[in-house]
């Protein structure tokens, strides 16, 4: 995730959570709104049919005169009804009224919630009865008839003022309702407040953690290599701009470090090389004195004198010595090769079998496994010869007596690979490095400069080598060197 993108994420998160506080809030408003207002608005038809009809009623019962006297004078035997001819057709059309009130009432859902589903038909039927009775009444004009009547009346009115009543109540409860309403809304409108406070301290936290650590880093990076402490490395947790800057700036840090520690060894070369050069030049003279010495007494000696083979020692001792002055000479000064082509394979072989003596003597043998025959390959033979003769003896003075030395020849696009392995202690991690610079031997009596001629040819024919210590994790671990040689070292050399 690229820097831009992450701005933009917790630009994201903190737009989405405000635009949900906005949302809600507005949701909350117009909620609270409609739900304090409903019980009012949906009261507000019922009341008014309910009105409408009780008004109704009472002129019903005033033409039936209840507004002079008692429904317990009506039913004393003295009670004397009035005409029903008079009064009967107003009550009546009131009651013919009341009944197109209730059909209308019939659609009004608010009606149904309010006093229930079987109110209207209950008022109905009580209007039925009580238009029945007036019609009888009319036509009979009996004051059972008339009594009846009113006892209808006063009941429809009872049960209309009781809806009413129940309808005015639960208006109150509503009101209590959306009181808690009112209290939850800002209960919801305080928790997203929190919840946005919330995503701002996470946003805070995730600009840290992507923008302001990655910059304190890369200061510190800077003090750090401002001192010329090269080797300091920034700790990169992301791939992002500043993770890739980072990248960089270690990548850096390491190429100075890397050109610091190569001009130190080209220094360290130079000075040992010049000094390789003056104890060679110092050395040869007397050298090439006792060897003239060695042969003239040699000369001079009776055929069959047990002192010419002391002095043929002398001579292979001082040839000996000649040639690793000469290494020291080729370690400090550069290689140059002299391109041919050769097979790997009897490279390999002729060096194997002019060391088989040599690890006989130590009770050493040396087996070669050929995996893949790499074929002919182009190069200085000479010099890779010196190299595998390195890594052989190597191999021969550290395997112990009875174990063997064990080479596998390979091939993979472009290479041809040897791979020589002893059984022997191993060579320490932290030595892998160094065990390929000039004069540096942890052997007794080493000179420190096989390893590093081995380094030098391979590099020339642009190749390369490895170690392994130890070898597969065995617990006898042995050292294992893995070497990579060009199969045409003359392709993708700089001239």
């Amino acid at each position: 995730m690229s820097l831009r993108q992450k701005f933009f994420v917790i630009l994201v998160l903190v737009s989405m959570i405000l635009g949900a506080i906005v949302a809600l809030s507005i949701w909350s408003i117009r909620f609270l709104e409609r739900e304090l207002a409903w019980p009012l608005r949906s009261a507000q038809p019922v009341l008014s049919g309910m009105h409408s009809i009780k008004r109704l009623g009472e002129l019903q019962a005033s033409d039936l005169g209840l507004g002079r006297f008692t429904l317990d004078d009506v039913v004393d035997t003295s009670f004397t009804a009035p005409e029903s001819s008079e009064v009967a057709p107003g009550v009546i059309r009131a009651e013919r009224q009341i009944l197109l009130l209730l059909e209308g009432m019939e659609d009004v859902a608010s009606l149904r919630m309010r006093s229930g589903v079987s109110t209207v038909e209950n008022l109905r039927r009580r209007s039925g009865e009580i238009m029945n009775l007036a019609e009888r009444w009319a036509s009979s004009g009996s004051a059972d008839d008339f009594i009846l009547l009113i006892d209808r009346i006063e009941e429809r009115h009872e049960l209309i003022e009781r809806i009413e009543g129940r309808i005015i109540e639960d208006a109150a409860l509503a009101n209590t309702y959306g009181q808690r309403l009112r209290v939850l809304i800002y209960l919801i409108i305080a928790v997203g407040l929190i919840g946005a406070a919330l995503v701002a301290a996470y946003s805070v936290l995730l600009l840290r953690r992507w923008v302001l650590r990655p910059i304190e880093q890369l200061r510190i990076g800077a003090q750090h290599f401002a001192h010329g402490e090269f080797e300091y490395t920034i700790e990169v947790n992301s791939g992002d701009e500043l993770g890739q800057l980072g990248t960089e700036f270690n990548h850096m840090a390491s190429t100075i470090q890397a050109m610091q520690d190569e001009r130190v060894e080209r220094e360290r070369l130079a000075a040992m090389g010049e000094m390789a050069q003056r104890t060679v030049h110092n050395l040869r003279t007397p050298l090439a004195g006792i060897r003239a010495l060695a042969e003239t007494t040699q000369s001079e000696l009776e055929p069959g004198s047990d002192l010419k083979e002391l002095q043929q020692r002398i001579i292979a001792s001082v040839d000996r010595f000649e040639g690793w002055l000469q290494g020291m000479l080729r370690v400090s000064s550069p290689l140059q090769l002299h391109h041919r082509e050769y097979l790997p394979i009897e490279l390999i072989q002729g060096v194997v079998e002019s060391h088989r003596g040599a690890a006989e003597s130590r009770s050493v043998t040396i087996g070669i496994e050929i995996d893949q025959d790499p074929g002919p390959a182009v190069g200085d033979p000479d010099q890779l010869e010196h190299a595998v003769t390195a890594l052989l003896s190597n191999a021969i003075d550290y395997a112990p007596s009875g174990t063997p030395v064990e080479l596998s020849v390979g091939c993979i696009e472009g290479y041809w690979t040897l791979k020589v392995r002893d059984h022997g202690p191993g060579i320490p991690a932290d030595l892998h490095v160094s065990i390929f610079r000039p004069y540096f031997t942890t052997r007794k009596g080493g000179t420190g400069i096989g390893l590093a001629l081995v380094q030098r040819i391979i590099d020339q024919h642009l190749g390369s080598i490895a170690v392994q210590s130890p070898v597969n994790g065995d617990s006898s671990p042995g050292t294992a060197f893995l070497m990579q040689i060009r199969l045409d070292a003359r392709v993708g050399r700089k001239e």
